[in-house]
Parts: structure tokens; C-alpha cells; sequence
């Protein structure tokens, strides 16, 4: 009796184990744009018909410095932008619905955004071009 008492144990630490190891790899594969960190307000640039607002945060973390830029409506907001290992970046307003971030363009519309986590950066080896390009997916 002892001994199935250390199984069902045994088999329950198990489970539990495995079950948050499987959370862990999703969180770590699978990213979310709308949970990073707040950072400090550095930068906030209206929209050409000032309906909207771009928010250009600095956030420090153990790992060091990112930037992350968000755009508020009213009173919702949406994260468009990540990226670490930077501390600045030149952002602007092209139009209503684009956003310049380093001579880059980004679709102040989409939610889900640019996210360096994803594994492809913008500003990284290669022409700012080709690395768009293949951040868009049309290879």
C-alpha cells in the first residue's frame, strides 16, 4: 500500500512537471505584443489628423535596453513596436497610417505589429530592405 502511495506521488509530480515545462516553452515560443513592460515615457508624436498618438517608450530590463512604441486611439491603446538592444529609434508619422521607425515602415493599423522576439529584426545585417521585406513574409 506504501508503495502505490509513492507512485500516484510519483506520477503526479511527474505530470505537474510536465505540464508546466509545456507552459514554459509556450510562453517562450509563442509571443504576445500587448505584455511588455511599461518603460519610460521618452517621446509621444501626433498623427497628421491628430486622432491619434505614437508613444516611444525606453524600457530597461535585466537583459538591458529596448524600445517600444505604442499607438493610443482614445482611450485604447495597442503595442506596434518592440525592440531590444536599442535605446533609441527616429520614429515619425508618414501619414495617417503609416509610421516611419529608423527609415522603416510600419502599418500603424496592424496589431500584431513588429516584435523582434520573432525571431527577424529590421535592423539587423542586410539592406533595411530585404530584411522588411522578409519580416513581411514576401520572400
Amino acid at each position: 500500500m506504501k508503495n502505490l502511495g509513492f507512485k500516484i506521488l510519483y506520477v503526479a509530480t511527474l505530470l505537474v512537471t510536465v505540464i508546466e515545462l509545456g507552459f514554459i516553452l509556450k510562453d517562450s515560443l509563442f509571443t504576445d505584443i500587448a505584455k511588455l513592460p511599461t518603460g519610460v515615457l521618452e517621446q509621444v508624436y501626433d498623427s497628421p489628423n491628430d486622432d491619434r498618438k505614437m508613444n516611444v517608450y525606453v524600457v530597461k530590463t535585466t537583459l538591458g535596453e529596448g524600445v517600444r512604441i505604442e499607438i493610443e486611439q482614445g482611450e485604447e491603446k495597442y503595442n506596434i513596436f518592440w525592440q531590444t538592444g536599442i535605446d533609441t529609434v527616429e520614429a515619425k508619422w508618414t501619414n495617417n497610417d503609416t509610421i516611419m521607425i529608423n527609415d522603416v515602415p510600419l502599418d500603424a493599423n496592424d496589431r500584431f505589429g513588429y516584435d523582434c522576439r520573432r525571431g527577424i529584426s529590421l535592423f539587423d545585417e542586410g539592406s533595411l530592405e530585404q530584411n522588411f521585406t522578409n519580416f513581411r513574409g514576401k520572400k
